[in-house]
């Protein structure tokens, strides 16, 4: 608010520099003989009834205290203005004074300003007329030409208008301005190793507004930190555009009855400034997101997506502003081809798995809570780290359930026998996997369409990892479709294929979780499909052990041969 002072300061002097921090969500401009015991006094109360921090001029300044270079301050320390252009709001210098700050807020810094026009035409704030007539006579030429500039400037913005309830106004403010600040950023992991680096190439595709693809797929392995990094960029960037959505874990809520729908709300929702839409259908839903695309510069993050239903569904067929930006988070390799029947480019970003030095430092944080593994545990922590092979979801979970505190020394060597039995555990070859971590990476099992295709998946975790592609498709192309199977498989982010002659590649932790499938069939080796392990095959097969339930066993015959040496 502003006071009738004639005081000579200018808030425009310049006495404080833009600070790295905000004290405010949103400054109060108003003239206090119009509303500050009416409508001002009720919005201030609905701001900070919904976690709003409001500033107005006699809630937070004491008494006593220069009253110009506090108002000043809290306009620059607040990330958002309200300026209530009510009958007598011109006549104040003040008032005036208030509103070039805040614009001039809003040109440098980012400052969202929404203008409440109340029991006032907008026309006779933009042209000056009526109430808004600025003496020339009172003031210096210079002062009148900025006070009306600021004033056909806050004129121009979007607002608001009185009319009917106030309390229906006060409702709407308060939403939007939590909409626009956004104070519900999504929450990401405190530590977020080596995060900068590969938000790098798709920040800079964020804000190329050159023609080309507006849409980007990050791809990758599960707990590889798609959705974190989708998390963090969305974060970063969401400000610069029109309005943004983020819409998470997909393909889980579009099993859920409605789900889908209840998805195309949240998306409409968002796009539109959290006005809340009714959808009866999902065919409707697309029809209005593609109605609400077309004009609007949104940035909108899919997250887990896995079926192309999904995406049609969500973002509809048609084109949509050019300058709009979708990123995709998935397992699927293959995504790229859902576009083809969309007038849509897609760009791919395979995301890269934390390399050794990154893998360390993260598991050191959740372990002991240093960038460095704590004395004595270098070797264990290493070794921890490379069976992780830089899967940021394994490193956390693994490193979080290994915690050490520097206490005293007893605590510290038992920690350490802990840490070699787990090693010990995860060496073993006998399916042995947090549950955790088997859960994110399973999904991916069980998202393959076919039988066959899980079937291979598990033949290929027990027994051919390393193997040959041409191999496996000799072996298993008639009971298994070997040739089809292993390109879902890579495109399911679960196998790789090495070039030049196609070895087959098979992350460490997806082939546990592979192993662990099996051995939880049975307590029992005998009852499971598989055995890999050469100490359960040696046995069952020395005594003559067997059922119908085995697939497929495998057997190192030149260590078979040792064990019988050593039996004679």
């Amino acid at each position: 608010m502003a006071s009738s002072s004639s005081s000579s300061y200018s808030p425009l002097a310049g006495s404080y520099s833009q600070p790295n921090y905000t004290t405010y969500d949103v400054f109060l401009s108003f003239r206090g003989e119009d509303t500050r015991y009416s409508f001002t006094d009720h919005l201030y109360s609905a701001l900070v009834r919904s976690g709003l921090r409001a500033f107005r001029d006699d809630n937070e300044i004491d008494r006593g205290q220069e009253l110009k270079p506090e108002i000043e301050k809290a306009i620059i320390e607040s990330r958002a203005s309200i300026v209530v252009l009510s009958e007598n709001y011109a006549n104040s210098r003040w008032c005036l004074e208030e509103l070039v700050l805040i614009l001039k807020q809003r040109r440098n810094f980012n400052h969202f300003v929404l203008p409440v026009f109340y029991h006032v035409d907008p026309s006779d704030v933009r042209n000056q007329r009526r109430s808004f007539i600025i003496e020339g006579s009172k003031w210096t030429e210079e002062n009148v030409n900025r006070w009306k500039a600021a004033l056909t400037e806050v004129s121009n913005l979007t607002g608001m208008v009185l009319s009917g309830p106030e309390t229906d106004l006060i409702a709407k403010i308060v939403d939007k301005i939590d909409y626009k600040l956004d104070l519900r950023l999504l929450s990401t992991p405190a530590r977020q190793t080596g995060i900068e680096t590969r938000a790098e190439v798709i920040n800079s595709w964020l804000q190329n507004v050159q023609p080309g693809a507006n849409a980007l797929t990050v791809f990758g392995m599960g707990g590889s930190g798609k959705t974190t990094l989708a998390q963090y960029i969305y974060n970063s960037n969401k400000q610069n555009f029109e309005s943004s959505s983020f819409i998470e874990d997909i393909g889980k809520h579009c099993k859920q009855p409605y789900g889908l729908i209840g998805l195309q709300k949240q998306l409409l929702g968002d796009v539109l400034g959290g006005r809340n839409v009714m959808i009866s259908s999902v065919s409707e839903g697309t029809r209005k997101i593609e109605h609400a695309l077309k004009t609007k510069r949104v940035f909108i993050v899919l997250d887990d997506i896995d079926d192309q239903d999904q995406l049609s569904n969500l973002l509809g067929t048609k084109e949509f502003h050019t300058q709009s930006k979708i990123i995709i988070t998935t397992r699927l390799l293959d995504i790229h081809g859902w576009f083809r029947s969309i007038p849509r480019r897609c760009q791919m970003y395979e995301l890269e798995l934390l390399n050794d030095e990154e893998s360390l430092e993260l598991l050191s944080w959740h372990a002991f809570g240093l960038e460095t593994p704590m004395e004595g545990f270098t070797e264990l922590a290493v070794q921890l780290a490379q069976y992780c092979g830089g899967n940021p979801l394994a490193l956390k979970v693994l490193g979080s359930s290994l915690y050490v505190r520097d206490e005293d020394p007893w605590t510290r060597n038992s920690r350490m026998e802990i840490w070699r039995s787990r090693m010990n555990s995860l060496n073993s070859l006998k399916g042995e996997l947090d549950s955790k971590i088997q859960g994110v990476l399973q999904k991916s099992f069980d998202s393959l369409p076919y039988t066959s295709e899980k079937e291979l998946f598990l033949h290929i975790a027990c027994f051919f990892v390393g193997k040959y592609k041409y191999d496996i498709v000799t072996i298993l192309e008639d009971d298994l479709y070997a040739r089809s199977g292993i390109m879902t498989l890579v495109n399911r982010c679960l196998l790789t294929l090495e070039p030049p002659n196609g070895k087959l590649v098979m992350h460490q932790l997806i082939q546990d979780m592979g192993r662990k499938i099996v051995s939880e069939e049975s307590k029992d080796p005998a009852k499971r499909s598989r055995i890999w392990d050469d100490d359960e095959s040696y046995r069952l097969l020395r005594k003559g052990y067997g059922s119908k339930t085995i697939e497929g066993l495998s057997l190192n015959m030149l260590t078979d041969e040792q064990r019988l040496r050593s039996e004679i």
